[in-house]
């Protein structure tokens, strides 16, 4: 099993790049940042690291050897897309950019801070834990995950209003719940017994947490570039409406999971190798969505 929960780990990482090689592609030839591909893996860490820390709202609990795992891809991937922001604004290959330049370069510097000092506040969260003294709550692991969310969410274009920040943050706490919850499980639940008792308790949270996504996303997208041709002449209208469909392909696979997998899985009617596999197809499919999120937002 621990080798299918590889899978799964590997086929989403190299979902969140088909995501952003897409949106590369659509959006030609204002496509995305190159920086867009490690924001990705960063954004889809920080959002496994969520759902680790949210394992109790689906009575599980997360391993403080994969949080440590997740919190320092999390930390690295933070840090290879600032480097390479900083040669894109310097105009130099990632190669060449000096420390002095890293320094003076980010355009702004509190999303690389937070992240980095997340990263290794949740590091030492999992150290203190695993030495089993005074174990400390694991939303401690959630509220530092969120905190790293919504202020790399809001930054940039999210950041020119008074009110679509708040949209926005919402849209992508909800986005990393629900594909983080959904790959924690994968990383955690054992066994027919675990996942009749976890994915139950995820279903029925899930379904909120979709509503929100969706009424948010459209707002936010509006907001951005209002009703008309630009969803069809620009790149970053491209790459929302390639988002928005990929989006109801998650749900309309959320739904038929809702009424196939939950059902037999309550029974415990179901394998753990199966749920693995119908839990890393709708992790992969959302992966893809991660990527096209992190593209959009280095897309003008």
């Amino acid at each position: 099993m621990t080798r299918r929960r590889a899978t799964v780990a590997a086929a989403a990482a190299i979902a969140v790049v088909v995501g952003v090689a897409l949106a590369w592609f659509i959006a030609r030839p204002d496509g995305p940042e190159p920086s867009a591909w490690a924001d990705g893996l960063s954004i889809a860490a920080v959002s496994l690291l969520f759902g680790l820390g949210m394992l109790g709202l689906v009575d599980a609990e997360p391993s403080p050897d994969a949080v440590a795992v997740v919190a320092a891809v999390w930390g690295a991937t933070s840090l290879v897309a600032a480097w390479m922001q900083v040669a894109q604004r310097v105009g130099v290959s990632a190669f060449d950019v000096g420390v002095g330049d890293f320094t003076t370069g980010v355009e702004s510097g509190l999303p690389i801070v937070v992240c980095v000092l997340g990263s290794l506040s949740v590091l030492a969260w999992a150290w203190w834990t695993s030495r089993g003294t005074a174990p400390i709550n694991a939303y401690v692991v959630a509220a530092i995950a969120a905190v790293g969310i919504l202020v790399t969410s809001v930054t940039g274009h999210a950041g020119q209003s008074s009110w679509v920040p708040l949209v926005v943050g919402a849209h992508a706490l909800a986005a990393a719940w629900w594909v983080g919850s959904l790959g924690a499980l994968v990383l955690t639940v054992r066994g027919r017994g675990g996942w009749a008792r976890s994915l139950p308790a995820f279903s029925e949270r899930a379904l909120p947490v979709v509503v929100v996504l969706t009424i948010t996303g459209l707002i936010a997208a509006v907001a951005r570039i209002g009703v008309g041709a630009g969803w069809w002449d620009t790149g970053y209208g491209r790459i929302l409406v390639a988002k928005l469909v990929l989006l109801v392909a998650a749900a309309a696979l959320a739904r038929r999971h809702r009424i196939v997998w939950l059902a037999k899985a309550r029974r415990h009617g179901i394998d753990e190798t199966t749920s693995i596999r119908n839990a890393g197809i709708e992790v992969a499919l959302l992966s893809v969505v991660l990527g096209l999120a992190a593209a959009l937002a280095t897309t003008g």
